[in-house]
């Protein structure tokens, strides 16, 4: 078959104008395909990109790990740490011996006995009774432990004057060293000079005593008598 007799082949683009594309495709068919694959692609951009937020807290706590460790197991970055034949700290992990500390018997009185006794130890009038150069406070430690330990309730006579106040039991909410502290306050302070008392002591008598009511004065000078100078 010649030339002259072929069919024209419909399926064949068909030239078109100079500076158009010969592969069938139209100016809005490449925009729409150059958007797509800018979509699909970012564009390259200059300096660097960010770290995911993940490495970064995964650094920051390697970092904070790492410090502690360093602060627990650096021994202060002391060189007798390393050394074998250095003096090594014992733990002191054994009992401790009590010793009565006025200091913080005194912190204890204000907190448990000042609002009656007053912070002078001068007491109230007529009701709570003075504690400065007190005969009750002197000598035997075991009247003041007792009236701590169980309060005391009832008309006490010192030094002429009259009082009828009423000492509560402050023992269920203060150890037996704390008592011991206060006691050594009040036997040391405002002219007193009595011996300090010890926890063994209070832990001793509480024991005695056990659970009960108030002592009136009465019974406990009955059982210690004041000291005659």
């Amino acid at each position: 078959m010649n030339d002259r007799n072929r069919q024209p082949d419909r399926n064949r683009p068909r030239p078109g104008p100079p500076g158009h594309p010969s592969d069938g495709l139209t100016d809005g068919r490449l925009v729409e395909l150059h958007s797509q694959l800018a979509r699909d692609k970012d564009e390259p951009a200059q300096g660097f990109s960010l770290t995911p937020i993940f490495i970064v807290f995964l650094f920051c706590g390697f970092g904070f790990w790492a410090g502690l460790y360093l602060t627990r197991n650096s021994g202060q970055f002391s060189a007798a740490v390393f050394d074998l034949d250095a003096p090594k700290a014992v733990a002191d992990t054994g009992p401790k011996i009590f010793e009565p500390d006025a200091a913080k018997g005194e912190k204890l009185f204000l907190v448990n006995c000042a609002a009656c006794h007053q912070p002078t130890g001068l007491g109230v009038p007529g009701a709570f009774p003075p504690l400065a150069a007190s005969p009750w406070v002197a000598g035997a430690d075991e009247r003041i432990i007792k009236a701590i330990l169980a309060g005391l309730a009832g008309e006490i006579e010192i030094k002429g004057a009259k009082y009828n106040g009423n000492m509560p039991n402050v023992s269920a909410s203060l150890k037996d060293a704390q008592i011991a502290n206060i006691a050594t306050y009040v036997r040391s302070a405002w002219g007193n000079s009595a011996e300090p008392v010890m926890d063994t002591k209070v832990a001793e008598i509480r024991k005695a005593i056990g659970v009960r009511g108030q002592y009136a004065p009465k019974e406990l000078l009955e059982a210690h008598p004041l000291e005659t100078k």
